[in-house]
């Protein structure tokens, strides 16, 4: 019974001379402590952060895509340089001094598309779709994008005189667009948009390279001219 009673005062002592240590080291004995401390790690941050390719069609921009200002109002040179795009590769006009020197189909067909869709490369071309607009509805869209709706727009092939309306199957437009805004030039009342697009997300094939000039009329900035390669 002595022998016991000993050995559990030993058992004692030892216990709080092990919790006096550990006191002492500032670490708690009834915390159970990791075997091997968190090894330290680096995260590698690129420059600029990875795209990833999304379901459907979309436009992919990089490069100078802030707004700017001319003349006291914000022009989105993304949505710019993406007009630039439909304009030259989607409607075949590459180069024009002004909305006039656009041939009316081209220039009715761009107005068109545009009554339904805000970017012509979204538009969903899986399924044939069947579309008619109204002459308000088209000169609304030249006067957005142009500034201006004096245009003979009923000249146009797209124009169903028995109906009076313009009437079209909507085009095969759909496809992602890749492109980097590579310089803004603005002036006193306009901005050069310089872009070059690519075919592919890590931009290394170029498709073309396009110039438009954006100008303020009326408050609002529409499309002066455009030149592609």
């Amino acid at each position: 019974m002595k022998k016991n009673l000993k050995m559990t005062v030993c058992f004692m002592l030892v216990a709080v001379m092990i919790a006096m240590l550990f006191a002492s080291c500032g670490v708690d004995p009834n915390v159970k402590q990791e075997e091997e401390a968190t090894k330290d790690y680096a995260v590698q941050i690129s420059e600029e952060e990875e795209e990833e390719e999304l379901a459907g069609f979309h436009s992919y921009a990089s490069g100078k895509t802030d707004p700017v200002t001319v003349n006291g109002v914000e022009v989105s040179v993304t949505d710019f340089s993406l007009r630039a795009y439909e304009l030259a590769y989607m409607m075949a006009q590459p180069k024009f001094t002004s909305a006039g020197d656009i041939p009316i189909d081209a220039l009715v067909q761009f107005a068109f598309c545009h009554v339904y869709f805000k970017n012509l490369n979204e538009m969903n071309n899986k399924a044939m779709q069947y579309r008619d607009a109204t002459e308000d509805q088209i000169k609304d869209q030249l006067m957005t994008y142009f500034g201006s709706d004096d245009f003979k727009v009923k000249d146009s092939v797209l124009y169903n005189s028995g109906k009076d309306i313009f009437e079209m199957w909507i085009p095969e437009y759909g496809c992602n667009i890749y492109y980097t805004i590579d310089a803004v030039n603005v002036s006193v009342d306009k901005a050069e948009i310089i872009t070059t697009f690519y075919n592919e997300l890590k931009r290394e094939t170029m498709l073309g390279r396009t110039t438009i000039n954006v100008k303020v009329k009326d408050g609002k900035p529409v499309i002066d001219s455009l030149s592609a390669e």
